[in-house]
């Protein structure tokens, strides 16, 4: 498994994703939410590990921590009876991704990694009973408690947001929420910035969660240069480049390119690599990196994704509200004006690079 780059918007939401599964009451949801490719996969099994991985301490029949991905089922849209069929498939049999992704060998590993192989025998073969979805999640509180789990994690969560007409997504959390604090345990739904709709309609889900963002490199926050000059730095150590500042002297076309996003940047590295290599070359030139570069239809899409993330990222404003309160209360006057950095954080959406770099 290659060593993993703890950049600074890689391991600041890390911590937070650590503080958040260990310091969570029980019942409480945890979202994490990043755009494509930003490393929210790579980020929560490395939590997962730090936090649950050590077998040897779980207990014979235990698993602390569970993954499964929510799928569009049922005609292309999500239902809870799909999502609680897979949990139950994992408590049964999980597979342990999350803590074999470490590449780790140890007894331990190996003896549950042999344990998990025989019950996934048995579940394979065991005849499915037809039962309401009630009764499969009083079924899934039961066996969550004999196996001591402590947290289901749920990928790609943003699929609880495609629902028939009749159906609201915040239904289906309002459910986990529920199913979280009746058998005392904790819930992390990792998805794109969609998921989001999942508490915009509830109040009370925001108010009862911790949120963790993942959030790319962005020009209009200035504290985001040097550490995203730094990233380049590192993934540049890996390849033979035509010279020692290519990537520096090009720092402005690959976040233009990528939209600062760690995985389509290492991405747009091993296109170049692999464009140098075709061309009878052991270097990367810049023409190879502009040859990488995503078409204008995908740079729009990119930027799209990475504007809508930052708008549910946004902190609200109390200004009007405060106001009124000033009014009522005969209190001070919150100080008007804004700062140059919040000036620079309202930068719009249409004033992002868009289209292929010359």
């Amino acid at each position: 498994m290659p060593k993993l780059i703890m950049h600074r918007n890689f391991q600041v939401p890390k911590d937070e994703l650590t503080r958040a599964i260990e310091g969570a009451e029980p019942g409480q949801l945890i979202f994490q939410i990043g755009p494509t490719g930003v490393g929210k996969t790579t980020m929560r099994h490395a939590v997962l590990r730090t936090i649950f991985g050590s077998p040897e301490h779980w207990g014979p029949g235990r698993v602390p921590a569970i993954e499964v991905m929510a799928l569009l089922q049922n005609q292309a849209y999500f239902t809870s009876f799909g999502l609680v069929d897979s949990l139950l498939g994992e408590l049964f049999a999980p597979d342990l991704h999350w803590l074999l992704d470490g590449g780790s060998d140890s007894p331990s590993v190996l003896r549950i990694i042999s344990e998990v192989a025989e019950s996934r025998k048995i579940w394979e073969t065991r005849p499915r009973q037809t039962q309401p979805e009630r009764k499969a999640w009083e079924q899934f509180g039961q066996l969550a408690k004999n196996r001591s789990m402590r947290l289901a994690s749920i990928d790609q969560a943003a699929a609880l947001c495609t629902n028939h007409k009749n159906t609201s997504p915040a239904d289906h959390i309002l459910n986990l929420m529920s199913i979280a604090e009746k058998h005392r345990l904790n819930i992390l739904l990792s998805g794109v910035h969609t998921i989001a709709q999942l508490w915009n309609t509830r109040a009370e889900i925001r108010r009862r969660s911790i949120i963790v963002w993942v959030p790319p490199y962005s020009f209009v926050r200035p504290t985001d240069r040097d550490p995203f000059l730094q990233l380049l730095r590192t993934l540049g150590s890996r390849y033979r480049l035509s010279k020692p500042r290519l990537l520096y002297d090009m720092a402005a076309v690959i976040l233009a390119a990528t939209a600062g996003i760690y995985g389509i940047v290492e991405k747009l590295l091993k296109d170049a690599s692999v464009k140098a290599a075709g061309a009878g070359r052991g270097e990367i030139r810049k023409v190879d990196i502009e040859a990488s570069v995503y078409g204008d239809a995908d740079l729009r899409q990119l930027w799209e994704d990475v504007h809508a993330f930052e708008e549910a990222r946004k902190e609200g404003s109390t200004k009007a509200q405060a106001s009124v309160v000033v009014a009522k209360w005969n209190l001070p006057s919150p100080r008007q004006g804004k700062s140059k950095k919040g000036a620079a954080e309202a930068v719009r959406a249409n004033d992002v690079p868009q289209g292929t770099v010359a």
